[in-house]
């Protein structure tokens, strides 16, 4: 009598215990999102100062179930805003940015501290009728040329690292190396006229009033009023008030700077 090597039945039996009315379970996912999602339009204030612009650090958190929806969107912070070196470095450009300081003899942590009051670290366009003020380190073209004059001629092989011309004013990591050699101007300056190791606060009034105002306001007493230093309409433009001390306006700036309010401008 001829036999099946194995039963029909018990074959179909075994396959439903492994297969029959069950189930796998859909298992949720949670993705991270790096610097967030896509951040949203900004305001953008006509003249970049301290005002009351903060700049967006937060991730997402993403909890996706088996058939793919989202479930759960959370946000939370991720770059520290007393912090803005690490603010610099969550750009694409910010590694490129700090090298080019580097370059030039000037410590990154310093640029950054500029970087974040100027705009947050953002390239953002705000050129407009007669300003050509523009980018993530808000130079004007006149100085972002004269600048990069000087920081060519000083080390000419960041010429090959740089977007040429006024259009490297869009370009952050372009333009950090004007910006970066406009702080070593205001460093040297500053150290000329007795500042000694002067920090990001220190050269900040003069990569943002200029170098006759920048030397004064460095150099000046606490209680001294910044109306003594800087016309009424750039003290509007830079959200300082009337009756604003050196103190109060450097505290100010500080704030804004968190941990790179003390870094030295120039490494070495």
């Amino acid at each position: 009598m001829f036999r099946h090597p194995f039963s029909p039945r018990r074959t179909l039996k075994a396959l439903c215990l492994l297969g029959c009315g069950a189930t796998i379970p859909a298992i949720a996912q949670t993705i991270n999102v790096p610097g967030g999602l896509p951040q949203s339009v900004h305001a953008v204030y006509p003249e970049i100062g301290l005002g009351d612009w903060s700049p967006p650090a937060s991730s997402t958190q993403q909890t996706i179930n088996g058939s793919g929806t989202v479930t759960t969107t959370t946000s939370t912070s991720s770059l520290s805003a007393s912090d803005p070196l690490q603010t610099l470095y969550g750009q694409s450009w910010g590694y490129a940015a700090a090298e080019n300081a580097s370059a030039l003899g000037v410590n990154p942590e310093a640029l950054a501290a500029t970087c974040v009051v100027e705009s947050g670290c953002q390239n953002l366009y705000t050129a407009s009728g007669s300003s050509t003020i523009t980018g993530a380190f808000q130079m004007s073209n006149g100085t972002y040329t004269e600048a990069m004059q000087e920081a060519l001629a000083a080390d000419p092989g960041l010429a090959s690292t740089i977007t040429e011309g006024t259009a490297g004013q869009q370009d952050p990591a372009t333009q950090a190396v004007a910006a970066a050699q406009y702080l070593k101007d205001a460093a040297t300056a500053l150290e000329g006229v007795g500042v000694t190791d002067p920090t990001a606060v220190d050269t900040r009034a003069y990569y943002n009033f200029g170098p006759s105002a920048g030397e004064q306001i460095a150099r000046a007493d606490d209680t001294s009023l910044m109306s003594a230093f800087v016309s009424s309409s750039v003290m509007s433009g830079n959200g300082i008030t009337a009756g604003e001390t050196v103190g109060e306006w450097k505290a100010a700036v500080a704030a804004k700077m968190g941990s790179g309010a003390t870094a030295s401008v120039l490494s070495g």
